[in-house]
């Protein structure tokens, strides 16, 4: 792969990293839909309205004696959500003289489990399922070889595989999703979100690919569990070659 192109994207970085296609004002404006999720180590997290917003609905439940890290504080926040999006989806409605009847209603579900079908029927989808879950076997793995203390080098790598091993299927989902979706669309209305979402999961499986080559530099690791590894490598590989093509992601 292209160096010019890791020093564009920052693949140090973790949180929001910026498409090249994307202006940075925009970026800059919206970081939080260009992002991992992972705030802790965002850089940009001191200008993300969400994780503001977060950090602000935390102390209000620990005000009212509730963990912002349990079910019920998960559920609370996402009803307020929901509340807030049915709101601004009503006012907006009514300014464009826009009402939606029964049948509207049961024609929105029949089109939405077909788009569900079409995404969970590709190809891209199915193979992205299976190499999730071969990369949770092989953190499991490693977690069982390394039982008594984790070396310090393997330490990082495995935080990440840890983080990125669901996040780069479902973005994956999103992107085809989002690409069926967008056919729709007149192309002047499009938020590329398809390609947007395409290219966080090629940058997380980076990631992976760079901390699985980490993992299998190290000296006293299995042979079996180095061969699987590489295996695996070379699959995250082919992956991202695919994203590339199918999504056009230029660098």
């Amino acid at each position: 792969m292209d160096s010019s192109f890791l020093e564009k994207i920052f693949i140090s970085q973790f949180g929001a990293i910026n498409p090249p296609w994307i202006h940075k004002d925009v970026f800059y404006k919206l970081p939080f839909n260009f992002c991992d999720r992972w705030c802790k180590r965002c850089k940009l997290s001191n200008i993300c309205r969400v994780y503001q917003k977060e950090i602000e609905s935390e102390k209000k439940f620990i005000k009212q004696g509730i963990d912002p890290k349990s079910t019920k504080a998960m559920f609370l926040s996402m009803t307020k959500s929901f509340e807030e999006t049915k709101k601004l989806l009503e006012k907006d409605m009514k300014k464009m003289k826009i009402k939606i009847i029964e049948d509207d209603d049961k024609k929105f579900e029949i089109e939405e489990n077909k788009k569900d079908n079409l995404v969970k029927n590709d190809h891209l989808t199915q193979v992205s399922k299976k190499l999730a879950i071969s990369l949770v076997k092989l953190v499991e793995d490693l977690h069982y070889y390394f039982l008594e203390e984790t070396q310090k080098e393997i330490k990082e790598p495995l935080r990440i595989l840890n983080y990125y091993m669901y996040f780069f299927s479902v973005k994956i989902q999103r992107a085809i999703l989002s690409d069926i979706e967008e056919k729709e669309m007149k192309y002047e209305d499009t938020t590329f979100d398809s390609k947007n979402s395409a290219f966080l999961s090629f940058i997380s499986i980076i990631k992976i690919i760079n901390s699985l080559k980490t993992i299998s530099n190290f000296k006293n690791l299995h042979r079996k569990i180095n061969l699987e590894i590489l295996n695996l490598i070379s699959l995250f590989e082919n992956l991202n070659f695919v994203l590339k093509e199918r999504f056009d992601l230029e660098y």
